[in-house]
């Protein structure tokens, strides 16, 4: 969006008052008559609204006291609503909504600041800038400064404290801070933290991380599922790494997060994976260590001090290589 277009609506933000008022949502949804459709704060999970769906169309109105984010929609067919006082349209299908200032504010931002490709940081980065300096005490101002969380954490970091205190607290904003946290305790230069993972032996016993980690020889944490397709990508470096390195210096051991006992052992028995594994461990080391996606391998020196995180494809192999100090 041109920037003329975008400093008009925040010229149009701030003249809108933040306080009690009127909305009314006027919907499109290509689904049969009666279909629900639910208008739900997506920070409580609470229920503000229920209509249904008739001739591909509902709506809601009510008073709001403050703009909230919301959902609009059913299951997982929905589309996300800076509520406020005003008219919106909401289009499920097509996954838009417009017409209530704060919403088409951030949007404006939303589709320049994506429209930025993985490389283009820098201009991400000043454009969200720009958006929060302006919106400290509003939700376009928060939603566009935890878009910048998975792209500049410094500057997220910083930018963070310009926040009012409510905005800093908006759940958004609170998680992506509380994940930079953990992933700065686990990065890196840190040890180990320690975790117990109750039958996680494949013969039902407990393990822990410490039973591998720490315990003087380099250890490769591989975080993967059996339903994970990237996962199972990343086996024939690993093999290779495994074979050419596993000793007394070094050792492979996989842990299977958020995935089912029995289809984990399925997967294991068509892979034919030699190294030690670890089940059921569900979302613990994920929590733990701030893994947002997986395959995620942490490699960690022989005393447990974290060496280096989120390697992936030939970079395994020469980081294990690099570590040992060569074959």
């Amino acid at each position: 969006m041109p920037y003329k277009i975008l400093s008009a609506l925040l010229l149009v933000l701030a003249t809108v008052s933040c306080g009690q008022g009127k909305y009314r949502i006027d919907g499109r949804y290509t689904a049969p008559d009666g279909t629900p459709v639910w208008l739900i704060d997506r920070n409580s999970n609470d229920t503000l609204a229920g209509t249904s769906v008739l001739e591909g169309r509902f709506s809601f109105e009510g008073t709001v006291r403050e703009p909230t984010y919301m959902y609009v929609g059913n299951g997982k067919e929905r589309v996300h609503l800076i509520l406020e006082s005003g008219v919106a349209k909401v289009d499920i299908g097509a996954r838009t909504a417009s017409g209530m200032p704060m919403e088409d504010l951030y949007m404006a931002f939303h589709r320049r600041f994506y429209g930025f490709s993985r490389n283009q940081k820098e201009q991400k980065a000043a454009l969200a800038d720009s958006m929060v300096r302006a919106n400290p005490d509003n939700l376009a101002g928060a939603l566009a400064l935890e878009d910048l969380a998975y792209v500049d954490t410094t500057l997220f970091l910083s930018l963070r404290t310009l926040l009012s205190k409510r905005m800093q607290e908006f759940y958004l904003v609170q998680s992506a801070y509380d994940a930079i946290q953990l992933e700065n305790r686990t990065a890196p230069g840190r040890h180990f933290t320690d975790y117990l993972i109750p039958g996680g032996n494949p013969d039902g016993t407990d393990v822990s991380l410490s039973t591998y980690v720490g315990q003087g020889k380099f250890i490769l944490l591989d975080h993967w599922a059996s339903w994970c397709g990237p996962c199972k990508k990343e086996m024939p470096h690993i093999r290779k790494t495994w074979e050419d390195f596993h000793g007394e210096r070094f050792e492979v051991v996989s842990i299977a997060v958020n995935d089912k006992r029995e289809d984990t052992l399925e997967a294991l028995q068509e892979l034919d994976l030699p190294w030690p594994q670890i089940l059921d461990a569900q979302r613990l080391p994920v929590d733990i260590y701030g893994v947002k996606a997986i395959p995620h391998l942490i490699l960690f020196g022989p005393d447990g001090t974290i060496l280096r995180r989120g390697i992936r494809g030939e970079e395994i192999y020469s980081a294990v290589a690099d570590a040992l100090g060569g074959k």
